[in-house]
């Protein structure tokens, strides 16, 4: 599932900033995170919506949503790339932790080949959904480095919500519903909202 590549991608590029040991959230890094909790969040969204019954959706609404919200989101990778491409790469120490999230990202990616290809030679799409709360978790993990090397509280709290987000989806793995529900939940919540409030601070701070 591509949402969860680019959520990866979207959270490594806001660690990325946090090594800089500039104070302020990075503008480009919020909208990252933003872009990818909206589009993705309502992707899933219209998924609940056509599982749950609420109202019956033809097989090319779901289908649309999972490409627009993929598309929507490399689109706005592209344009906020280029935004940021003056940017200056940092020092020595900043790069070390580039690395190190770089390692974590390609951990993400290993893990993609682990359970897509899984899935796909026993055409079992369960085995698929157990990804997602593992890359719920790591976000998890990437918001709690964060708040340690930022000391910030409100990072804390996010990686705690990512934390329960990754439980609760362990919870509701045989309802796809809920399972759906969920996942959108959390992708308004713990990335939309947080990377929102980055651009809003990054502003603020110019």
């Amino acid at each position: 599932m591509t949402d969860e590549l680019a959520t990866a991608r979207a959270d490594l590029a806001f660690l990325r900033t946090l090594a800089e040991g500039d104070p302020r959230p990075s503008a480009g890094a919020g909208l990252l995170l933003m872009s990818a909790g909206l589009l993705y969040g309502l992707e899933t969204l219209i998924h609940w919506v056509g599982i749950s019954d609420l109202v019956t959706l033809p097989g090319w609404v779901h289908l649309t949503a999972a490409v627009g919200a993929t598309g929507g989101f490399m689109l706005a990778l592209v344009i906020i790339l280029w935004m940021d491409r003056k940017q200056p790469t940092g020092t020595a120490m900043r790069k070390a932790y580039e690395t190190a999230f770089q390692a974590a990202g390609l951990a993400n990616l290993a893990m993609v080949f682990v359970f897509g290809f899984n899935a796909f030679k026993t055409e079992n799409f369960a085995l698929w959904l157990y990804y997602i709360p593992v890359v719920f978790a790591l976000q998890g993990a990437a918001w709690f480095v964060a708040a340690r090397v930022q000391k910030r509280l409100w990072y804390g709290v996010v990686a705690i919500g990512w934390y329960l987000a990754a439980a609760a989806l362990g919870l509701t793995m045989g309802s796809p519903g809920l399972f759906n529900l969920v996942t959108s939940v959390a992708l308004f919540g713990l990335m939309a909202v947080p990377g929102f409030v980055m651009w809003r601070l990054s502003r603020a701070a110019d």
